[in-house]
């Protein structure tokens, strides 16, 4: 009895294993019946717009000439984009502000996650007084903040600056003002951003290595450095490339700031877009450029990654 005891264990494992693979697999096959309605959904909603700008870029379509058949013109929309030096101002004013906003927010959004972080009494009031920029939308932030404070003729700012014997600054009539005007406006709301997500990150950090490395003797401007920043990295590269993208997107403070002017001092590429696909109906370029701004996003993307990937040690 006992040899047969002994041979039968073994069955009954693989009996055993065989029906939890079975019910695994009856399992992960219901899922993905419930799910896939969703998924097709998604991919619809996602694929058939990208496809079908991508034939636009392609063709002579235009939004408001009708009776008239589309024809397929190959590269002329791209020719047209490279050559226009319009397109390559508004590229220009797009990475101006793309390096003037990220970087700033960068710098605040570290300074204040970091004080919040050693504070004890009122964090969680600071906290949420911080991250309220982030809560109202950017078409609001810009009419209230920008188009009232930064009012060239009463408003309070130019107030104050005539008020310490200054002449008042033409925030949204000057070509270099307008430009620092959005760019204050876009830090002051996304900062908050930058604030959360270190906030997220300094939380996460163990208080054991800090009380380590204060026995053994490092200074707070050591620690930051050897303990905190190395930690922090990771999601600092997520929060400059998701704040990267965003600001290569701008145009809700644009267009209701300044309108892209004065002339073109502050028109960004979605700016252009827009104007040349849904005002001036030319689908056909504007779909060339939105293909254009993406490449220019996906370079700045791939070499911002490349290079995070260098700095942590990972590009070997």
């Amino acid at each position: 009895m006992g040899s047969d005891s002994t041979a039968l264990a073994p069955s009954a494992a693989a009996s055993t294993r065989a029906r939890r693979f079975r019910l695994e697999l009856r399992d992960r096959t219901w899922r993905w019946i419930f799910l896939m309605p969703a998924v097709i959904v998604v991919v619809a909603l996602l694929a058939i717009p990208v496809l079908w700008t991508l034939y636009a870029a392609f063709t002579d379509l235009h939004l408001f000439r009708q009776g008239v058949p589309t024809s397929f013109v190959g590269f002329k929309n791209f020719e047209k984009l490279l050559a226009s030096k319009s397109f390559w101002r508004t590229v220009q004013n797009t990475v101006v502000f793309m390096s003037g906003v990220v970087p700033t927010q960068l710098l605040i959004g570290t300074v204040i996650a970091l004080c919040l972080n050693n504070i004890t009494w009122g964090r969680k009031f600071f906290r949420t007084w911080f991250l309220m920029p982030l809560m109202v939308s950017p078409v609001v932030v810009a009419f209230v903040v920008g188009r009232m404070l930064f009012q060239e003729d009463i408003g309070p700012i130019n107030d104050l600056v005539r008020f310490l014997g200054f002449k008042g600054i033409p925030w949204f009539t000057h070509p270099a003002w307008a430009m620092v005007t959005i760019m204050a406006i876009d830090v002051w709301q996304w900062s908050s951003f930058m604030i959360l997500m270190l906030m997220a990150g300094l939380q996460g950090i163990p208080p054991d290595l800090h009380e380590a490395a204060r026995v053994d003797g490092a200074t707070a401007w050591q620690a930051f450095w050897r303990i905190t920043a190395p930690l922090l990295m990771p999601i600092v590269i997520t929060a400059l490339l998701i704040r990267i993208i965003d600001a290569f997107k701008v145009v809700d403070i644009i267009m209701v700031l300044t309108g892209g002017g004065p002339g073109q001092a502050t028109e960004s590429v979605t700016l252009a877009i827009y104007r040349a696909g849904v005002k001036g109906g030319d689908l056909a370029f504007g779909s060339s450029q939105a293909y254009f701004l993406l490449v220019i996003m996906l370079i700045f993307g791939g070499a911002f990654l490349y290079m995070s990937r260098r700095a942590l040690g990972h590009g070997r």
